[in-house]
């Protein structure tokens, strides 16, 4: 599953970026990680990952045939400056289907960053067999990654009004998209 990591990429600004499974050797840098994401997008977390002792938690548990987490590492220095989880099922009516949740820090985020990570979770489905991806945004908050699954052959599947509550008391739309994966790269 993970035999293609680590895997070197270029930003748009020349940094050398390294995607790679998450370890539990990771924590320090991802606490550091999900500190820096700021208050609004915190509270959209389906995880308080900017808790110590749940980040904690979760990396003790880490199980890779339920979730993929792959993480983009800044190579100068070590930074982890992108997070990407690829959720799988074990319920065999959905084992061909996995969800993606992508998330980049602030200072890093228009630099495709997001883009490359998702094209490469495309990739690891394919590779693994899997026939569907989706994802879900929220609108208003995530639309340059809305506008990134768009280029990346991810269509609307649905709307969700008002499903998600923001830290104001507003509420917001649950964008669902999908994309169907092939078992070769040829559909691109």
């Amino acid at each position: 599953m993970f035999k293609d990591y680590p895997k070197a990429i270029v930003t748009k600004d020349g940094e050398s970026v390294l995607l790679r499974p998450v370890k539990p050797e990771d924590e320090k840098a991802l606490n550091e990680f999900f500190s820096e994401i700021p208050d609004d997008e915190q509270w959209f977390l389906r995880e308080k990952l900017d808790d110590p002792e749940v980040l904690h938690d979760c990396l003790q548990k880490l199980n890779y045939r339920r979730t993929l987490p792959i993480v983009a590492v800044r190579e100068k220095d070590g930074k982890i400056i992108a997070n990407l989880r690829l959720h799988l099922s074990m319920a065999r009516c959905i084992e061909h289907v996995a969800h993606l949740r992508v998330m980049v820090h602030p200072d890093f985020r228009s630099l495709k960053i997001g883009s490359w990570m998702i094209l490469d979770c495309v990739k690891t489905a394919m590779d693994m067999g899997l026939e569907k991806l989706f994802a879900e945004f929220i609108a208003g908050v995530e639309d340059a990654a809305i506008g990134a699954a768009l280029k990346l052959d991810f269509r609307h599947e649905g709307v969700l009004k008002d499903y998600i509550k923001d830290k104001h008391g507003g509420y917001r739309d649950l964008i669902i998209m999908s994309r169907d994966l092939q078992s070769k790269w040829s559909d691109f």
